[in-house]
């Protein structure tokens, strides 16, 4: 079955369009939780990075995976980090060097090495809408964007709660 897929991804890469790779680099606008209890002392402002890859589809469209790690600062419960997967299908306005985007679709999360007792699931699911500017340079590719994360569920209850609404500023470089 994977032979199968990784296949039709080839196949249809190579009939339709091509690939494209890269690194996403980026900070959170907002939180990823939300303390409750000041005694307790949390932070999730740290960077974010990450490798994707994209298949560049007919009409000024792709489709795009990003491998997203971020981490966390609980304070004097340790710290964590998390990998966010988002799956978003791509729509570029123009034809210039520098186009107007914008990207939807879904994301999925995996909460690691994260030991508190208020942790409800480690793994989450959610929609990702965003746009932002892809500059053409020669090969480099050159895309800032506003992305918007929205998950469905509830990684923590007690001490601190899960901040459902998310946003962030990413940087795309690549091929």
């Amino acid at each position: 079955m994977y032979k199968t897929i990784l296949g039709f991804v080839v196949l249809a890469g190579s009939a339709y369009g091509q690939f494209g790779f890269g690194i996403k680099l980026g900070v959170p606008a907002t939180d990823a939780f939300e303390v409750v209890n000041t005694q307790s002392i949390a932070s999730s402002q740290h960077f974010t990075w990450g490798p994707y890859v994209e298949l560049r589809i007919p009409k000024n469209n792709s489709i795009e995976l990003d491998a997203l790690h971020r981490s966390y600062d609980y304070g004097s419960a340790g710290d964590g980090s998390s990998w966010e997967f988002p799956l978003v299908l791509k729509h570029r306005i123009g034809q210039h060097l520098i186009k107007p985007y914008f990207e939807g679709g879904a994301a999925f999360s995996r909460l690691s090495d994260i030991n508190l007792s208020t942790l409800k699931q480690r793994s989450n699911f959610g929609l990702v809408v965003g746009g932002g500017l892809e500059f053409n340079l020669l090969f480099l590719k050159i895309s800032p964007e506003f992305r918007y994360t929205g998950w469905t569920m509830d990684n923590f209850q007690g001490s601190m709660d899960t901040n459902r609404n998310q946003f962030a500023v990413l940087m795309g470089i690549g091929f």
